[in-house]
């Protein structure tokens, strides 16, 4: 493939995203604030733009971006994504079905499709070509940007034709955030009650109830190797993009409730600062008076 894409928002998954596009030899123009960070990407190929709107005079332009009001900022600013000649915007951020909604009225309003399409997974699953995205919007607009998911990830989940999407994604990381927690609590109960981690971790990922993610958390929860994958802080951000949704819809979810509190408390006592949100062994081990011990 011969195409060039635009990109803006440049972080460890964006990152992870454009290796896998310049090594099916896409041309990517990227934007980033710090492009400094930007540096690894010029050496394979990819090539750093001056604005936002630059990126965007392709027909295809992703976005990964932190939050809703950054979102929300880049469709709004006088040089952003808006301001350039996209036919199609996927973006790819974890945010707020409403705000992806108004994003997707302020495309609509200059002439772009507006694609919601997050993703599954973190920067080593994009690299071995395991991401999966969830997409809704324009059936038309997926499809032009199909070539591209491909190249990225193994699978396209199309979810709907507006923001549903962004409704998949809050409900599958409440979901990974809610088995994280109690993966913790069941391996500190385990471990007081004389089970080592490792052998409590086979037999459950053996079980009806494992799954590629107790399996690839294993390694963390049993050598307290908490090198960050996905942030208790974005961890957090999710529940709670989750429990706005619940509260706008009449939903009752006490347990994602519970679980955004004991991620709140994580996120607050500092002990997940710079960990993997598998830090949550590591709170739930102090709260029991538990010393833990590196497996191997």
């Amino acid at each position: 493939m011969n195409s060039t894409v635009g990109w803006v928002g440049v972080g460890k998954m964006g990152e992870a995203m454009i290796e896998r596009l310049l090594d099916a030899g896409i041309g990517v123009d990227m934007w980033n604030r710090t492009p400094e960070k930007c540096a690894a990407l010029v050496e394979r190929g990819g090539v750093v733009v001056s604005s936002p709107a630059e990126a965007a005079s392709h027909d295809v332009v992703f976005s990964m971006m932190l939050d809703d009001k950054a979102l929300l900022g880049m469709a709004a600013r006088t040089d952003g994504i808006l301001a350039g000649a996209a036919k199609v915007w996927v973006d790819c951020s974890s945010v707020s079905p409403g705000v992806a909604t108004e994003v997707a009225e302020a495309a609509a309003s200059r002439g772009v499709q507006f694609v919601n399409a997050p993703v599954s997974g973190n920067p080593g699953s994009v690299r071995s070509g395991s991401l999966i995205f969830a997409a809704s919007g324009d059936d038309v607009a997926i499809e032009t940007a199909r070539p591209f998911f491909e190249a990225i990830g193994r699978a396209v989940h199309n979810v709907g034709d507006a923001q549903q999407a962004a409704v998949v994604k809050i409900c599958t990381n409440a979901v990974l955030s809610v088995v994280l927690d109690g993966l913790a609590e069941v391996l500190v109960l385990g471990e007081k009650s004389g089970v080592k981690r490792g052998d409590l971790l086979k037999f459950i990922n053996d079980s009806a109830i494992g799954s590629p993610f107790t399996n690839y958390k294993t390694a963390a929860l049993v050598g307290l190797d908490m090198t960050q994958t996905f942030a208790p802080d974005a961890q957090r951000k999710d529940l709670r993009l989750a429990l706005s949704l619940a509260e706008e819809t009449g939903t009752s979810m006490p347990i994602v409730r519970q679980t955004e509190k004991e991620v709140n408390r994580l996120v607050e006592s500092g002990l997940g600062e710079g960990k993997d949100f598998a830090a949550m062994l590591l709170q739930v081990a102090a709260d029991s008076s538990l010393t833990l011990g590196n497996e191997g």
